[in-house]
């Protein structure tokens, strides 16, 4: 089932298609021209399909950045990461969303084809990225389909039987042994690393609500662990650390202002601008004259 962040996104996209069942979904969306970024954390476990532009997504451990023609099974408690779009550019991909319980029941159902003894010891950061071949296409292909039959939607079983179809590609599959192992892993309670989750996802641009989600805390929880570790507020921290990389990037590269404060994990100009003239005295073009000068 869709959660209401994720719908209320998907709601606002130019196209926005969905098949639910049994807490499973499967969306189809398209955006153009977003003067928006974005960052949606998922609650079940996601398989996307990029079919247009490039779609970002963070896992505890890592950050994934996929373009067209690409896809990837992640884990649940990730974030999809989305980008402003510049004007004439779209991004359009199609997702799945599995729950916990119908992983069990699949790996239960087809536990002969899933044989223990190929089971790999997997380091997956969270996610599977999964080559494109004639038979995953065939099956988007016709997943698609049947958002094209709006007036006279497919049974039940028939979408049921697409979820299952799609993990029986993956498990017959040529990396079938490691899918396997990845997809064990995925009903493995998340204990991530702390400060790994922190440390990948400095210059990120996510707040503190989706690094304690990442960490499998709550937000008090994870304020008090970063405090005992940091001696610090994580909000200050993460400022802090931001605005250092931000300072390295003017005196080390020849980058804009604009993708300097992206690339040092702020989701605002005019903001990042205030933070930097505030902490250095100085605006980040004038910091940048006086260091190179």
């Amino acid at each position: 089932m869709i959660d209401l962040e994720l719908r209320k996104y998907f709601e606002k996209a130019d196209e926005f298609k969905v098949l639910e069942i049994e807490n499973q979904a499967i969306v189809q969306f398209s955006i153009e021209d977003s003067k928006e970024r974005d960052r949606l954390f998922i609650k079940d476990h996601m398989l996307m399909f990029v079919l247009e532009g490039n779609q970002g997504v963070v896992t505890p451990n890592y950050f994934y950045k996929l373009e067209a023609g690409e896809s990837i099974f992640v884990k649940k408690g990730s974030v999809i990461v989305c980008e402003k779009l510049r004007t004439g550019k779209k991004l359009e991909c199609l997702l799945v969303f599995l729950t916990d319980e119908f992983l069990q029941k699949f790996i239960n159902e087809y536990k002969q084809m899933i044989a223990q003894p190929e089971l790999l010891n997997v380091n997956s950061l969270g996610a599977y990225q999964f080559y494109i071949d004639l038979w995953m296409n065939t099956y988007i292909h016709s997943v698609l389909s049947y958002f094209e039959l709006s007036s006279s939607p497919p049974a039940k079983e028939l979408i049921l039987h697409k979820f299952k179809e799609l993990l029986l590609l993956l498990i017959s599959g040529q990396e079938r042994s490691y899918f396997m192992s990845f997809l064990k892993e995925c009903l493995v309670e998340n204990n991530s690393n702390f400060d790994n989750v922190v440390k990948t996802n400095m210059y990120t641009s996510l707040n503190v609500d989706h690094l304690a989600r990442l960490s499998n805390l709550s937000l008090s929880q994870f304020k008090r662990e970063f405090k005992k570790r940091y001696k610090d507020s994580p909000g200050h921290w993460l400022r802090e650390k931001r605005l250092e990389q931000a300072s390295h990037l003017l005196m080390t590269t020849n980058k804009n202002i604009n993708e300097i404060c992206y690339e040092s994990g702020f989701n605002n100009t005019s903001h990042f601008c205030r933070l930097f003239n505030e902490h250095y005295k100085m605006s980040p073009l004038k910091f940048r004259h006086r260091i190179t000068a």
